[in-house]
C-alpha cells in the first residue's frame, strides 16, 4: 500500500511536468507565429506608406494633366460630383493607412505583453491583423497600376563630335563645352516607367490625337528670278512666283483630307528659248487674258489607309508625280532641282491633274507597290475616256555598306496618246552620311509621243560645311531625246541655304546645250535666285 501511494505521488508529478512542458511548447510556438505575423504587418505597413506617397503623386499628375487640358482646348474645367467622389474616397483611403500604421505601432508596443501570455491582448492584436491584412489587399487591388512598364520613344539629342550631348540645339549650334559643331541625332531608346506615369503619357497623346483631328493649314511661297546671261537672248530675264495653299482635314481614323489651292504667276525662261528639258518647272502662269491672277483648285483628295496602314487608297483629284517616279534626290522644283527633266522622267507625259484613284501598297519589308489611274479630262466630263495608267514596284535595299537605297520600275499607258505606252527606272542611293546619288530612265513608244526617250543622273552633298548643317548643294546632267531625232542635254548646280525650317534662298546655274527653241545658238547659260517660304 505504502509503495502504491509512492507510485502514484510519482506518476501524478510526472504528468504534472509533461503538461507543464506541453503548455510551454503551445505558447512559445504561438509567440512564433505572433512574431512572424508583426514582422509581415511590418514589411505590409512600409508598403502601405509608399502605396501612399504614391497615390499621392497619382492625385497631383491627374490634377496636372487636367490643367494642361484645360489650358489647350480653352475650357474652363469645374469641380464635379464625381471629382469631389473621387478626392472623398483618395482621403478616406489615406485616413484609413494611417489608422492601420497606428495599430502597427500599437501592436509592436504590446509585443512584451503578448510574450508574458495575457490571451485577451493576443486575440485583440490578431484581430486587428486580419483587418489589416484585408486593407492591405483591397489596396493592392487598387494600386495595380503602379506595375512597371516598358516603352520605346523616339529620342532627339544634339551631340558634338567628342560626345558632348545637349536637350536641345545651342543657339550657335556650337557645344558649350568645346566649341565644335553640333549636329542632331535621332534615335529610339527602350524608357521603364511606373504604370501611372504611363497612363498619363497615354492621355495626353490622346489629347493630341484630338487635336490632330482638326484641320491643318499652310502656306508656301516661291519666288523665282533667272537671267539668261550667255545666248542670242542675252539680255532677256523672268521673274515667277507661286503661292500654295494646304488645307489637311482628318475626318475619321487613318482617313486624311487634303486640298491645295494654287496661284501661279510668270512662265519663266522656257517662253524665250523653248527648251525640251523645261527650265523651270514652277512656272505655268494662271492669269487671264486681261491679265487678272487667279487661283486654281490643283488637288484634292481624299485618302484612306486599311490592312494595319499597309495599303493606301487615294481618290480625288491628283498629281500623278507625287506617288510614281519618286525621287529623293530629284523630285521637288521648290527645293531641290528646278530642271523640269530632273524633277520627273520626262518620258513620263502624265496629263494635267484631274480625276483619278491611286492604290499603293506597302509590305514594309522593303518592298512596295504601286497603280494609278487618272483621267486625261480635267474637266471631269468624261472621265473613263482616254485614261492615263500607271503602275510601279519598288525596293528598299541596303547593300552598298548597310546604306539606304530606292529603286523603282514602272510601266505606263496614255489613252490620250493612241494608248502609247512606255516605261523606266529611278534610283537614289546613299553613297556615305552626307552624298547622295540618283538616276532616271525612261522611254516610249514613237507613236503618239512627244518625247521618244530620256535619262537623267547626279549627286547630292548635304551639309557640305560644318557651319551649315541644313544646306544641301547638288549637281545634275541629263539627256532629253524627241521623236523627231532632235537631243537636248542641260546641267544644273545649286546651293541651298536653309536658314532655319520656315526660308531658304537658292542661287542656280542651268546650261542648255542645243536647245530646239534657239536655231542660232548651240548654248544657253542661265543665272537664277530662288526663294522659298512655308509654314
Amino acid at each position: 500500500m505504502y509503495l502504491f501511494r509512492i507510485f502514484s505521488v510519482c506518476f501524478l508529478v510526472v504528468i504534472v511536468f509533461e503538461g507543464a512542458s506541453l503548455s510551454a511548447d503551445l505558447s512559445q510556438d504561438n509567440l512564433e507565429q505572433v512574431n512572424e505575423r508583426l514582422n509581415c504587418l511590418e514589411a505590409k505597413t512600409k508598403d502601405l506608406d509608399e502605396c501612399y506617397a504614391m497615390m499621392k503623386n497619382i492625385q497631383k499628375d491627374v490634377a496636372m494633366i487636367l490643367r494642361n487640358m484645360a489650358q489647350k482646348s480653352a475650357v474652363h474645367v469645374e469641380k464635379t460630383g464625381a471629382g469631389e467622389r473621387l478626392e472623398t474616397r483618395v482621403d478616406k483611403r489615406a485616413k484609413g493607412i494611417q489608422n492601420d500604421a497606428e495599430i502597427s505601432q500599437d501592436a509592436t508596443n504590446q509585443d512584451s505583453a503578448i510574450r508574458e501570455g495575457k490571451p485577451e491582448i493576443r486575440e485583440r492584436l490578431e484581430t486587428r491583423l486580419d483587418k489589416l491584412e484585408e486593407a492591405v489587399q483591397d489596396l493592392s487591388g487598387r494600386t495595380a497600376l503602379m506595375d512597371t512598364v516598358e516603352e520605346i520613344r523616339k529620342v532627339t539629342e544634339y551631340v558634338c563630335p567628342n560626345g558632348h550631348s545637349f536637350e536641345t540645339m545651342p543657339a550657335d549650334k556650337k557645344c558649350d563645352i568645346c566649341g565644335l559643331q553640333v549636329k542632331e541625332n535621332v534615335h529610339f531608346k527602350k524608357f521603364k516607367f511606373a504604370r501611372r506615369e504611363s497612363i498619363s503619357e497615354r492621355i495626353a497623346t490622346t489629347l493630341e490625337e484630338e487635336f490632330k483631328k482638326r484641320i491643318l493649314v499652310g502656306a508656301s511661297g516661291t519666288g523665282v528670278f533667272q537671267q539668261i546671261i550667255n545666248s542670242s537672248e542675252n539680255q532677256n530675264s523672268s521673274a515667277e512666283g507661286s503661292l500654295d495653299l494646304l488645307f489637311i482635314g482628318k475626318p475619321l481614323t487613318n482617313t486624311t483630307f487634303f486640298v491645295d489651292l494654287e496661284a501661279i504667276g510668270g512662265n519663266g525662261p522656257d517662253e524665250v528659248i523653248g527648251s525640251l528639258s523645261g527650265l523651270n518647272d514652277d512656272s505655268g502662269s494662271l492669269q487671264d487674258a486681261d491679265g487678272i491672277d487667279r487661283m486654281s483648285v490643283r488637288e484634292v483628295w481624299l485618302q484612306s489607309e486599311l490592312l494595319k496602314q499597309h495599303l493606301r487608297l487615294v481618290i480625288g483629284k491628283i498629281d500623278l508625280t507625287n506617288y510614281f517616279d519618286s525621287n529623293n534626290v530629284a523630285n521637288d522644283e521648290t527645293t531641290q532641282f528646278i530642271t523640269s527633266a530632273f524633277v520627273n522622267n520626262r518620258t513620263l507625259e502624265v496629263p494635267e491633274n484631274g480625276p483619278g484613284l491611286v492604290s499603293l501598297y506597302d509590305t514594309r519589308r522593303g518592298l512596295f507597290f504601286g497603280l494609278g489611274l487618272q483621267s486625261a479630262d480635267d474637266s471631269g466630263t468624261d472621265i473613263v475616256d482616254n485614261l492615263y495608267g500607271i503602275g510601279e514596284v519598288g525596293m528598299r535595299l541596303h547593300y552598298l555598306n548597310g546604306l539606304e537605297g530606292t529603286y523603282r520600275l514602272w510601266a505606263k499607258i496614255n489613252g490620250e496618246q493612241d494608248n502609247n505606252k512606255g516605261f523606266g527606272v529611278t534610283l537614289d542611293q546613299h553613297l556615305s552620311a552626307k552624298l547622295v546619288a540618283f538616276a532616271r530612265y525612261g522611254i516610249n513608244e514613237t507613236d503618239g509621243a512627244d518625247i521618244k526617250s530620256a535619262w537623267s543622273t547626279g549627286l547630292e552633298l548635304r551639309h557640305p560645311f560644318y557651319s551649315r548643317v541644313n544646306d544641301s548643294t547638288a549637281l545634275a546632267f541629263g539627256n532629253t531625246e524627241s521623236v523627231d531625232g532632235d537631243e537636248e542635254q542641260v546641267t544644273e548646280l545649286y546651293y541651298k541655304f536653309t536658314f532655319n525650317n520656315h526660308f531658304a534662298i537658292t542661287p542656280l546655274f542651268q546650261t542648255v546645250f542645243n536647245p530646239i527653241g534657239l536655231e542660232d545658238s548651240s548654248m544657253a547659260t542661265l543665272f537664277g535666285i530662288r526663294t522659298q517660304i512655308e509654314f
